[in-house]
């Protein structure tokens, strides 16, 4: 029985490393990326945050993800954690406007609120 118990623990903690290691294959935002770092936010307020390191949160009416990973791929921005992903259309890349900062993904305008 004892012995069962310390196996069930050794698999659980494998498991729990091997989870903990998908969360860090995070790429950080290159020269031109850096310009989406922050925290974008819709008029619906779901919004996207990205961050430096490569990693970003979302969340809308039915999706949340936190610190997944970031990678921008043919004008169009994914956010993905343990098979959860979110991608999004770039549609306009960030731009200042009257002191905003503003970026539309799937054609919805994000003012950039950080």
């Amino acid at each position: 029985m004892r012995r069962s118990l310390i196996v069930l623990a050794g698999v659980v903690l494998m498991a729990g490393l091997l989870l903990a290691g998908g969360c860090a294959k995070k790429t950080p935002l290159n020269k031109d990326q850096k310009v989406y770092a922050g925290k974008w936010v819709a008029g619906d307020g779901t919004f996207i945050h990205i961050y430096y390191d490569g990693s970003a949160d979302v969340e809308t009416a039915n999706t949340h993800i936190q610190g997944g990973a970031v990678t921008f791929s043919g004008g169009s921005v994914k956010v993905s954690l343990f098979g959860i992903k979110k991608e999004y259309k770039i549609t306009r890349p960030p731009h200042g406007e009257d002191g905003e900062w503003t970026m539309e993904l799937d054609g919805v305008t994000y003012k950039k609120s950080e």
